[in-house]
This record gives C-alpha cells, structure tokens and sequence, in this order.
C-alpha cells in the first residue's frame, strides 16, 4: 500500500465524518441525500404518529399547563397533544380533620390549652418585661 493511498482514504474517512456530524445543517441538506439527512419523520418510515390517549385534552392558561380527560376551564386555550406520553399519579390523599373541626384545621392555641385571655395576660407580661 503506498502512501499517498493511505493518506486519501484517512482524508476521504475524515470527510466522511464531518458530513455524518454536520448533516443537519443548512448547508449539507443541499448536497446530502434526504436519507443522510437524520431521522426519517414517522409517516415516510411506515410508522404512524402516536395519537393522543382518547378524550385527554391540554389546556395552556397563562403559563400554566393543565391535562384534562373535561372541557378546558374557562379562560384557558385547548392546544393540540404533540408527541410525548401522559402519566398519570394519584394525588395525594386528602388529611383528615378531627371530628370538632368545622373543615378547618385546629386551633393550635385551644389545643394547647391556651384561651384569648390567657393569650391577652401573656401580651400584656411580655409588654411590662420589656420595658
């Protein structure tokens, strides 16, 4: 093998390289095969798209993301499912409140055996100690 036969294959193997590394920019798609040009897009591959799950809908409102199986809440924009996939998680489970509770929680102060006069002499000790 001569010299000048192994210098041209490592430049044409260089070459090579260099327009598998850059074939997606502007300049390499005019001269590059559409096959060399990087992933075919699904529908020339003889794969179809992936559709969106039946009936899930995403809702953009401001710049807040909301997946919905509804309608899109009001003052929101329904935007088209583009790829990906949806998980879903349970949420979290709701904390139970104690049986006197009206749907609030506790008072801390009561819980502690604390009452508004017994709050109202501390207020007024920590005033005069203070001073």
């Amino acid at each position: 093998m001569s010299l000048k036969f192994l210098i041209a294959t490592v430049l044409l193997l260089a070459l090579a390289a260099a327009a598998w590394h850059y074939r997606g920019e502007a300049p390499l798609k005019r001269i590059l095969p559409r096959e060399w040009q990087g992933a075919a897009p699904p529908a020339a591959a003889g794969i179809a798209p992936a559709a969106a799950p039946e009936g899930l809908r995403k809702c953009r409102q401001g710049g807040k993301l909301l997946y919905t199986t509804g309608d899109c809440p009001k003052g929101s924009v329904e935007q088209a499912i583009s790829g990906g996939s949806v998980t879903v998680v349970p949420g979290p489970q709701p904390v139970a409140t104690p049986a006197g509770a009206a749907g609030g929680a506790p008072d801390l102060g009561k819980l502690m055996g604390k009452d508004a006069a017994t709050e109202l002499r501390d207020k007024r000790m920590d005033r005069e100690t203070s001073k």
